[in-house]
Formats: structure tokens, sequence, C-alpha cells
């Protein structure tokens, strides 16, 4: 009678043990990997100037004093509304001479000091950089794309390349004679950005830096930025 029992139990082990490798199988038929890709163009809408104020002369009480009436000028321009400003450098340092024999002397003072202002209102900030240039010199003018235009650009675009992306695979999935599919993966992983001009304002700003009194640009031309993103993923049909 057990040696009868015994008999049903083996089988349903063996049974058991045939079918456990075909359920562990990872499926690797009717599988398509592919990507998409969306941008969008972006206007910088931001202007950042960095203003060099400098002093120098023989007598260091005399530069401090001109020097530091300068930089508050400078710096309560900066700080009003609707002006972002930072100050980035500041130094003092004695100028020396050295005769033919290698002796140094001292024969002077130096100060200087490099503020950022930084403002989505062009046309302010053109007007500070103007009424600033008794006080400092124009170093540089760049422009940028601000970070919640940058943020909502990203969303935008993610959500159109993932359109994209179902579209693509609806289609697919309906030319290889199949109903239906299913994401099996999904990386958004490849986000670029793309200087659209180059940059010949900033460029320009940077060589008027050298002259004694920096002009201010008739014309502001920001340039534009092009953010994009790639979605690669794979369908199982």
């Amino acid at each position: 009678m057990l040696k009868t029992l015994l008999k049903p139990v083996a089988l349903l082990t063996v049974l058991l043990g045939s079918a456990l490798p075909v359920s562990a199988e990872t499926l690797h038929y009717n599988v398509v990997e592919f990507s998409e890709s969306a941008s969008v163009e972006l206007l910088r809408d931001t202007m950042t100037a960095r203003l060099h104020v400098h002093e120098e002369g023989r007598n260091r009480e005399t530069v401090s004093g001109n020097f530091v009436k300068k930089l508050n000028n400078v710096t309560r321009k900066a700080s009003a509304s609707p002006f972002k400003s930072e100050l980035l450098h500041r130094s003092a340092s004695p100028r020396y001479e050295y005769d033919s024999k290698g002796k140094r002397t001292q024969t002077g003072w130096e100060e200087q000091a490099v503020v950022q202002v930084e403002s989505k209102n062009f046309e302010a900030l053109n007007k500070l950089i103007a009424e600033s240039q008794k006080d400092a010199n124009l170093e540089s003018l760049t422009f940028k794309v601000s970070k919640q235009n940058r943020q909502d650009a990203l969303d935008e675009v993610s959500k159109a390349a993932l359109t994209r992306f179902k579209d693509r695979a609806a289609s697919l999935t309906k030319a290889m004679g199949f109903r239906n599919y299913k994401i099996v993966r999904l990386n958004f992983g490849q986000i670029g950005n793309r200087s659209i001009d180059n940059g010949v304002q900033a460029m320009r700003a940077a060589k008027a830096a050298t002259a004694e009194s920096a002009p201010v640009p008739e014309h502001t031309s920001p340039g534009t930025e092009e953010v994009s993103i790639t979605v690669r993923g794979t369908i199982q049909m």
C-alpha cells in the first residue's frame, strides 16, 4: 500500500521540476528597442554683467578712499531692484619697482574688485552699466536661460518625447501584425543643451573691458539655446 502511494508523489515532483525552468525563463521574442527625441528653442532671458572697479596711486590712504567710494557707488546701484548682485573678488596690494641691482622699492598702492550683476530686465541692466562707467569698467557681458525656464522646457520636451515614443510603438505594433504592446524598459537619461548663436555680444563686451571706459551695447542680442531630450526604450508585443 505504501509503495502505491509514493508513485503519484514522485510523478508530481518530476512534473514540477520540468515546468520550473520554463516559467523562470525570460522571454526574448517580439521585442523592439528604439529611441525618440524632442527639443525646444529658448530665448536667453537672463543677462549677467561683470563690473571691474579699480584704483591705483602712490598714497595708500588716498587710493583706498577713492576705491571704496567707487565700489560703494557700484554696489548701491547693483543692490536695487531688479538686480541680483554678488561681489566676486576684491584685493589690495602694494606696487613695486626694481632697479638694475634687483632692489625692490614700493612705488604705490592698488585696489580692485569685480561685481557681478544679473537681471532679466535688460534695459535696466544696460542703464546701470552706463551709469557706472565713471566707477567701473565692463569686464564681460553674457546671457543665459533662467533655471525655471530651463526646467519648464525640460518637462515639456520630456512629455513630447514620451508621446512620440508611444505613437511609434503603436505604429510598429500594428505594422508587425499585433494588437497590443507593453513597455519593458524606458530611459530618459540623455539631456542636451546647444547654443544657437556664437555669443558675439559677450565677446564684444570682453574686448571692450580692455578700454578705459567700456561702451554700453546699443542692441542687446541674447541669442537662444536648444534644450532636448532623448527617450530610449524597449517594447514587447
